[in-house]
């Protein structure tokens, strides 16, 4: 076998990998999502929860001292 003739092959060469293919599997990529992206998220909505349950916790103790106070208002 001559080593010219595949030399000068005018014949179009075909991709060796669908072009479409490979940007769908470079964007999917980019899209996997890891154990420690849900351990983050995780511990994100965590710390979310507890400061919404502080911040009840206080309006909730204001809201019982003010009818005590009330309380007291009426009993005198």
């Amino acid at each position: 076998m001559s080593t010219e003739k595949l030399e000068t092959s005018e014949e179009p060469q075909a991709p060796l990998a669908n072009t479409s293919e490979t940007n769908s599997i470079k964007k999917d990529s980019e899209n996997v999502v890891t154990v420690f992206d849900l351990a983050n998220e995780i511990e994100k909505s965590l710390k979310d929860v507890q400061k919404q349950m502080k911040e009840n916790d206080e309006q909730f103790s204001r809201s019982i001292q003010a009818i005590e106070n009330k309380l007291e208002k009426l009993s005198q």
